[in-house]
């Protein structure tokens, strides 16, 4: 696995806002959500996804949890300090496998 990373490092502290509703389901009524990088894992395609734990859980779809994988969204895109990613909402620490092979999230 390639850590196709630039800025964002493990340990680092993570700001999450925005989504394409006016007030995104993932938020829980939040402007946005903190939490900390814990590390990588392989993501659905090439580039790695991060897993961010949360300093406080959320819910959305049915789930609570303080766990978030990020994808990123584009092609040629890499880990940096801003960026539009997939969020995947988890109420269990993902295992270190692609998402088509490991238990998913919401």
């Amino acid at each position: 696995m390639a850590n196709e990373t630039r800025d964002l490092q493990t340990g680092d502290r993570v700001r999450l806002s925005g989504g394409y509703d006016f007030e995104p389901t993932w938020l829980s009524g939040r402007a946005s959500v903190d939490g900390a990088l814990v590390g990588f894992i392989p993501g659905q395609n090439e580039p790695i996804a991060a897993v961010i734990r949360l300093d406080a859980p959320i819910t959305a779809k049915g789930v609570t949890g303080d766990v978030l994988v990020l994808e990123l969204r584009h092609v040629g895109t890499f880990w940096e300090t801003t960026g539009t990613v997939h969020v995947e909402l988890c109420d269990f620490t993902p295992e270190r496998k692609r998402w088509q092979d490991r238990q998913q999230g919401k």
